[in-house]
């Protein structure tokens, strides 16, 4: 983790919707480079926060602060520096897996199109699992779908990756090699990387950072001992 730059920084901040059952604000700065899992009992109000730091939502009293280098990527300020992908985000049903991948990149003019299809190829080979990345969405298993969606986002080199509950559905070895390809993708590319709802073990082996909310606290810890304490206490 890089605790030179602040990417994202969180000020007394609250989302911002009408059915929240929680009024607690968070108060956090979210490092380049760094993996941060937010947790807690309930998915809409964790994945409300996480819209919130993404800039999906405004918060309803705080604020949320980016770095220059999210509001302005200098010869690729045209493609998002923040890519997000919600719990029910989806592949295109009538293209095939690499096809999927390179939409985005083609639609932004990234590259030439033998440079995004060679980068799309690349990126899907950095996760092995024996899948047929030439099939439609439809015929895919959970785990590969979920897999091209972030191979998908992040051909555009964005500086921030939020997934919402990336694990749902997923059996436990595919939860282990799946965490580990994630966890990865900080290092690898130099992404910093938020998840919500992510399970005990990839939180212990990977987490940088750890945002537990309630109803009535956002708890922000920086060690996994010091969490670890906190829910078991």
């Amino acid at each position: 983790m890089n605790d030179e730059v602040a990417l994202i920084q969180a000020v007394s901040a609250i989302p911002n919707l009408d059915l929240l059952p929680s009024s607690a604000s968070l108060n956090c700065k979210i490092s380049a480079a760094s993996l941060v899992c937010l947790l807690g009992q309930q998915f809409s109000v964790i994945n409300a926060y996480m819209q919130m730091l993404a800039g999906i939502n405004e918060p309803s009293s705080g604020s949320i602060n980016y770095a220059d280098i999210l509001l302005n990527k200098g010869e690729n300020n045209d493609c998002p520096a923040i890519a997000y992908l919600y719990h029910n985000s989806a592949l295109l049903s009538v293209l095939n897996g690499i096809d999927n991948v390179k939409v985005p990149a083609i639609y932004h003019q990234f590259a030439a199109n033998i440079e995004i299809d060679k980068e799309a190829h690349a990126l899907v080979g950095e996760l092995e699992y024996g899948a047929d990345h030439l099939i439609l969405p439809a015929f895919m298993s959970t785990l590969q779908r979920r897999h091209l969606l972030i191979v998908r986002a992040i051909i555009l080199k964005p500086q921030v990756l939020f997934i919402e509950n990336p694990f749902t559905s997923l059996d436990r070895e595919q939860v282990r090699v799946f965490g580990k390809y994630i966890a990865s993708l900080v290092k690898s590319k130099n992404i910093t990387v938020i998840t919500s709802n992510a399970n005990l073990d990839f939180v212990r082996s990977y987490a940088d950072k750890m945002i537990y909310i309630t109803s009535k606290n956002v708890h922000v810890f920086n060690h996994w001992e010091t969490f670890s304490d906190f829910i078991n206490g």
